[in-house]
């Protein structure tokens, strides 16, 4: 494949913060099925409305092309949103958080063999709503380990609270991609799913959002330390999505100059019109 015209501004921004690599072309190729992460957050107030939503998408998902649409509500509504879903070749059910501690005295936590018997399927950690409440990096590792040691595709939330001109956010993404994967034994790459997730870039207005160079420079950059930590065979396994204002006008911009392979979702995902749109606009 060819190299985009903005590689040349992207080799010398990743120099400029001293981590710049040789890039193949095998490790930038994207994978063909796109993952559509909903992230529901604290929403919505009511069951009966959780269920009017999926119900909604459900209806509409015949429509989906070659994507996978995980739905992750809140805990509460994870058995609502289960059993409109549990037939669909199209949509499939994620958890937004998992404890992995041991025993069972532990109040107000949902543990792994609570969400398997639920039907989830996907696990968020390491969300920076998280991160910012109750995760460090230890606990974030040790979810992320717990989750896909016991085969849940694992969604690892990682991105930088602000951007400068000396390249910091790639010190810190690296960081925290380390941090959470470095003993990731390499049978379980196949189950790890990378969400870059800028802070600085959530809940914004979409014009304020993340500009495709710069999500260009930010995947590549991922893919390569994923192949210098797993090599670049086992690194092709790896997806990687982005998080942070992405809205039915801009996705396909993101996806397809961001060299991305799927989106994390959040207050758009509840306004069924714009996310089917959004949706149905994947290729």
């Amino acid at each position: 494949m060819n190299f985009s015209k903005n590689f040349l501004e992207i080799k010398a921004a990743l120099e400029k913060a001293g981590l710049f690599f040789i890039v193949h072309d095998d490790i930038i190729a994207c994978m063909s099925t796109k993952l559509i992460i909903a992230n529901w957050k604290m929403n919505p107030k009511s069951a009966k409305t959780a269920r009017e939503i999926v119900a909604s998408i459900n209806k509409q998902s015949k429509n989906f092309g070659d994507v996978r649409l995980i739905v992750c509500p809140p805990f509460i509504f994870l058995d609502e949103v289960s059993n409109i879903i549990s037939l669909s070749k199209k949509i499939f059910l994620g958890a937004q958080d998992v404890f992995v501690g041991q025993g069972v005295s532990h109040t107000g936590e949902i543990g792994i063999d609570q969400l398997k018997s639920a039907g989830v399927k996907y696990i968020l950690v390491g969300h920076s709503e998280r991160r910012a409440l109750f995760d460090n990096d230890e606990i974030v590792k040790a979810k992320m380990l717990g989750s896909i040691k016991s085969g849940f595709k694992t969604i690892l939330c990682v991105g930088e609270k602000e951007r400068n001109e000396h390249g910091d956010h790639y010190h810190e993404v690296k960081r925290q991609i380390e941090d959470a994967i470095m003993k990731l034994p390499k049978k379980f790459v196949g189950n790890l799913i990378i969400a870059y997730e800028p802070i600085w870039a959530i809940g914004r207005p979409e014009n304020e959002a993340i500009k495709p160079d710069q999500l260009r420079e930010i995947t590549i950059f991922i893919k390569r330390l994923l192949s210098d930590i797993f090599g670049a065979k086992e690194m092709e396994k790896v997806k990687i999505l982005y998080g942070g204002s992405v809205t039915k006008n801009n996705f396909k911009e993101i996806i397809e100059k961001g060299n991305v392979d799927g989106i994390l979702v959040g207050r758009e995902s509840l306004k069924v019109k714009n996310f089917v749109e959004l949706i149905e606009g994947i290729e």
